[in-house]
C-alpha cells in the first residue's frame, strides 16, 4: 500500500492507495471480502472501504492469438507508488517489481480526511484480505502509516546572546523541522543560512534569531511558522498589475476595476510589501498608508 502525503496537518486529506494484483491467476477466479481503514493513535478505527473485489484470470497467451493483443484497461502510472518509491532507500529490483505491475494490478484510491481536532501523532493503516476463511494482510504492512504533526511558535524573549524563539512539537512522534534565517544584502537580494533537525516527542526547543526574518518550516516544508512577535506579514496583491512611468509614477490596474495611481508613500510600501514585511517594522504615517491600500485590495496580510 502507499500513502500520500506521509506527513499531514489536521484538516487535510491523505490518499490510500491498494493495489490487488490479480495477474498469479491463472485458471481460476477469486472473490476476497476486503477491508480497508485507518487506524489513529487513540486507537480509533475509520473504515475507508468494506466490501467484496471479483477478480477474474487474465487468458494465457495462445498460440493462434498475435502476441500483442492487449490484456487490461490502460492504468495511469499511480505516483503516490513512485512518490513513495523516491522518498526512500529501495532496490531498483523493487521499482522493477513496481512497474511491472501496474498493467496486471487494479488500483483503488481512498481518500481520508482528517477531523479539524485529529489526535496528533502516528496512524496506521488496516488492510485485510479474507479469502477461504483466511486472512491476509498488506506486505508492506510495516510501512503503511503516516504521521499527523503540529509545530508552533511558543514565545520570543531577549537574551545577551540576543533574540530567543521557543517553539513546540505538539506531536508524540518526533517531526523534521528546518530553519530558515533571512537578512537582506541588498533591496531584494536575500541572504539566507538553513538549520534541518528533528524535535522529538513534545519536545520545546530554543532557537537562537540569528538574522532579521526567522522561518521554522515543518510538514515537509509546506507549512511555514514565521518566528517573530506578534506582528503581522503583508504581501501585495499578486494579481495586481504594476505600471511604471519613465518619470517615476507607479500605476496599479486591479482586473476590472479602476486604476490606481500611486503617492510616492504608497509606491514604497507597496514595492517593499514582499511577503516579509511586517507591521512592527512601519511608522504611524505608513501604517496609515497600508491601512488604505489594504481596503483596496491592493496588499494583502499573508497567511501562512
Amino acid at each position: 500500500m502507499s500513502i500520500f502525503p506521509k506527513r499531514a496537518l489536521p484538516g487535510q486529506t491523505v490518499t490510500i492507495h491498494w493495489n490487488f494484483n490479480i495477474s498469479h491467476l491463472s485458471d481460476v477466479h477469486i472473490c476476497p471480502w476486503v477491508r480497508i481503514g485507518v487506524k489513529s493513535p487513540t486507537g480509533h478505527v475509520t473504515m475507508l472501504f468494506e466490501g467484496h473485489v471479483l477478480g477474474i484470470p487474465t487468458p494465457a497467451n495462445a498460440p493462434d492469438k498475435p502476441s500483442n493483443q492487449l490484456k487490461y484497461l490502460n492504468k495511469n502510472l499511480p505516483l503516490l507508488i513512485i512518490a513513495e518509491y523516491l522518498s526512500g532507500q529501495h532496490s531498483p529490483e523493487k521499482l522493477a517489481g513496481i512497474l511491472q505491475n501496474i498493467q496486471s494490478g487494479r488500483h483503488y484510491y481512498f481518500p481520508y480526511t482528517l477531523p479539524d481536532d485529529a489526535p496528533l501523532g502516528r496512524y496506521t493503516l488496516v488492510s485485510e484480505v479474507y479469502n477461504g476463511g483466511e486472512v491476509r494482510h498488506s506486505k508492506t504492512a510495516q510501512d503503511d502509516f503516516f504521521f499527523v504533526e503540529n509545530v508552533s511558535l511558543k514565545d520570543i524573549h531577549t537574551s545577551p546572546e540576543g533574540k530567543i524563539a521557543t517553539v513546540v512539537n505538539h506531536s508524540p512522534e518526533p517531526t523534521p523541522v528546518k530553519i530558515v534565517a533571512c537578512s537582506y544584502l541588498k533591496r531584494e537580494q536575500l541572504e539566507t543560512d538553513v538549520q534541518v533537525f528533528e524535535l522529538a516527542g513534545f519536545e520545546e526547543k530554543k532557537i537562537l534569531l540569528l538574522k532579521p526574518y526567522n522561518y521554522l518550516l515543518y510538514n515537509e516544508e509546506r507549512k511555514v511558522v514565521p518566528l517573530q512577535e506578534s506582528a503581522k506579514c503583508f504581501v501585495r496583491n499578486q494579481q495586481v498589475s504594476q505600471l511604471l512611468k519613465q518619470n517615476g509614477d507607479m500605476f496599479l490596474l486591479n482586473g476590472n476595476k479602476d486604476g490606481y495611481r500611486l503617492t510616492a508613500a504608497a509606491a514604497e510600501l507597496w514595492k517593499k510589501a514582499d511577503g516579509m514585511l511586517t507591521d512592527s517594522h512601519l511608522s504611524d504615517p505608513q501604517l496609515k498608508v497600508l491601512e488604505e491600500l489594504q481596503a483596496e485590495g491592493l496588499i494583502q496580510e499573508l497567511k501562512l
